[in-house]
């Protein structure tokens, strides 16, 4: 590759045992906080009665499935960045990271299309109450919606880890669930928007890792 090569660079292509222990450790944590993200607003939902607690649990699976499909996506494109960085092909880095970030925007999409018209139904064949699908649905269409931003996320991550920056990729994962853990309760109670106030704190917690990962 040309030109000055970077901290995360240099890690790559020095010792094979040091690497593996710099990137691993960083990558465990930033994966690990990304659960936080659903059982922070389970324990601030709580409060709102067991009903509420229910209708975040019937979201969860979902929301670890969104994050699955996501996580194989950046992990392609991590895989994808680290080997034209070994074969010291600037160019093919770029085009994958470009390639990988409209993909995450196809799968941002197409995640609401596909699953938003049919998400009551959906967890109605769960065999949850009306009343608690009517509260699953109004905190899942937000997620849903904004889908894109944990795709991304995931995406953005991978990009980072290939090139050897799994540091800057947790730091980011930490900041947005740390957001997300202080603001569940301001729009929970605060505002007064109850379980879909957990669903907004969660949407903007990983808004604003997107713009961080972006930078």
């Amino acid at each position: 590759m040309s030109g000055k090569m970077t901290k995360g660079v240099q890690i790559l292509r020095g010792d094979p045992k040091k690497a593996i222990i710099k990137l691993s450790i960083p990558m465990m944590i930033g994966m690990l906080v990304q659960t936080i993200y659903n059982l922070a607003d389970g324990i601030w939902v709580s409060g709102l009665g067991p009903d509420a607690l229910a209708a975040v649990g019937l979201f969860f699976p979902i929301f670890t499935g969104i994050i699955a499909l996501a996580a194989g996506l950046g992990v392609g494109a991590s895989s994808a960045v680290a080997r034209r960085i070994g074969a010291r092909n600037k160019k093919g880095v770029d085009n994958v990271a470009v390639h990988a970030i409209v993909l995450s925007l196809l799968l941002g999409v197409a995640i609401p299309l596909v699953m938003l018209p049919t998400i009551d139904s959906f967890f109605g064949l769960m065999g949850a109450k009306e009343d608690v699908v009517e509260l699953a649905t109004a905190y899942a269409r937000v997620l849903l919606i904004g889908a894109f931003m944990a795709v991304f996320n995931n995406v953005g991550n991978g990009i980072l880890r290939g090139e050897g920056d799994a540091n800057r990729a947790m730091l980011a994962m930490v900041v947005g669930s740390g957001l997300n853990i202080v603001l569940d309760p301001i729009f929970i109670y605060t505002l007064n928007f109850g379980i879909v106030g957990a669903a907004y704190a969660t949407l903007l917690s990983m808004t604003i890792t997107s713009l961080f990962i972006a930078y």
